[in-house]
């Protein structure tokens, strides 16, 4: 054994069997104790004459602890995502079973009908008339709203026809019209619809939902979710 082993230091012989035995496992990474092994390999076979320069071993330990504190950086981000995909996945969870609103005049309905909300914009729409109909164009509903309304007008449809007969499953479009300054204004609307299942966003992709009849929907899509 050398006067290196001795003490704790690494000779050469020693440091290129690890640098071998490294390329044999296939792994490249320099530990903390790898950086510290090599330099006080370096000190030990230095130059007596010329010594290391201060500056160059001040640069060197602080590299050393760049490049700790980078894994131990990147041990942290990797336990918060942990945290934040765990948290996504309950927050999914709790949605299922609740309402959507989406920005769409065609709706779902199980037999039950739906609601939703025509925009009556700001300047305010007076007379409102809501109509639904089926997917041949037949008008299987009617209301109307009297009076002026501004913003958000709820609507909700139970299902029936004017005679009060149940209709079938299937998907239905609502259209509306409101007197905007005195003229027959079509209005945008806004169906409600409800949440099946939720897919939580991977590899970069956002949350997506499954809403009823309706398919699936991205999450950044959503105006609005029923409190229950």
């Amino acid at each position: 054994m050398s006067i290196y082993s001795d003490i704790g230091l690494a000779t050469t012989e020693a440091t290129s069997a690890a640098a071998a035995a490294s390329r044999n496992t296939g792994s490249y990474d320099l530990s903390q104790a790898d950086f510290l092994s090599l330099l006080t390999t370096e000190l030990a076979y230095q130059d007596p004459t010329n010594p290391a320069d201060n500056k160059e071993m001040i640069a060197q330990m602080a590299q050393i602890s760049t490049v700790n504190g980078v894994a131990t950086l990147n041990q942290t981000v990797s336990s918060l995502t942990d945290v934040v995909t765990s948290n996504q996945a309950l927050m999914a969870s709790n949605l299922v079973g609740r309402t959507a609103l989406i920005d769409s005049s065609t709706g779902y309905s199980s037999g039950t009908g739906f609601g939703g909300v025509i925009n009556a914009g700001s300047l305010g729409a007076s007379d409102i008339t809501i109509n639904v109909f089926d997917q041949t164009g037949r008008m299987v509903y009617s209301a109307s709203a009297p009076g002026t309304h501004t913003g958000n007008v709820e609507f909700a449809w139970d299902g029936t026809d004017s005679e009060g007969n149940q209709v079938a499953a299937g998907l239905y479009t609502v259209s509306a019209t409101g007197r905007v300054g005195g003229v027959s204004t079509a209005l945008p609307s806004q169906v409600y619809a409800g949440i099946q299942s939720v897919v939580t966003g991977s590899g970069g992709s956002g949350t997506t939902l499954n809403l009823e009849g309706l398919g699936e929907y991205s999450f950044s899509d959503v105006l609005e979710i029923s409190a229950g």
